[in-house]
């Protein structure tokens, strides 16, 4: 069996990806950051009662109810199987709302992907579209991942504050020069 330091397929995917760094930085996830934040403060003040604004993890068990119903579904065949490429009756459902929605054409097998939640799709998209000196204007407030993703693929992320003032009409003036001298931006 022969081995290759990088994988055949990779010519496939985007510059970034084929360069071979991708996955390799040694930057600490955000999330991870506040994890470890939060044991520090805990093992320093046990005393402390903690109230944990954090990433959306549950710190109760789910009501029985909610559980019992789970155990039903969990032993049912239909329920079985990987569930992140969407069943096709969605998908199906997906193009018609998109040709009553918006007049829009999509091929359900070719078109269309389901994605397990919002964050799972905004941290996705930048591997389509980013390579190094690429750039993401992202809104403030908004979902970070998408810059994070972007940061990880070596593209810029540019903020643009939404204001009152601004949301209609965005200061395209406080851009650098760069920004519109034909890079990718998403």
């Amino acid at each position: 069996m022969i081995f290759h330091e990088r994988p055949l397929f990779s010519a496939a995917f985007c510059p970034t990806h084929r360069r071979g760094n991708y996955g390799k930085g040694t930057e600490i996830y955000k999330f991870e950051k506040i994890k470890r934040a939060k044991r520090k403060a805990l093992a320093e003040h046990p005393e402390r009662k903690l109230v944990d604004f954090g990433i959306g993890e549950n710190d109760e068990m789910a009501d029985q109810s909610m559980c019992q119903v789970m155990a039903e579904e969990i032993g049912k065949p239909q329920n079985r199987g990987y569930a992140d490429n969407g069943i096709q009756a969605f998908k199906d459902a997906v193009a018609r709302f998109m040709r009553r929605e918006f007049d829009v054409e999509l091929d359900p097998a070719t078109e269309i992907n389901h994605c397990i939640g919002t964050k799972t799709a905004l941290a996705m998209t930048p591997a389509v579209f980013i390579d190094p000196g690429d750039v993401t204007l992202m809104t403030v407030p908004g979902y970070p991942v998408a810059g994070t993703h972007t940061k990880y693929y070596g593209g810029e992320v540019h903020r643009l504050p939404l204001w009152p003032k601004t949301i209609s009409c965005p200061s395209w003036t406080r851009f650098p020069p760069t920004f519109a001298a034909g890079r990718n931006c998403w």
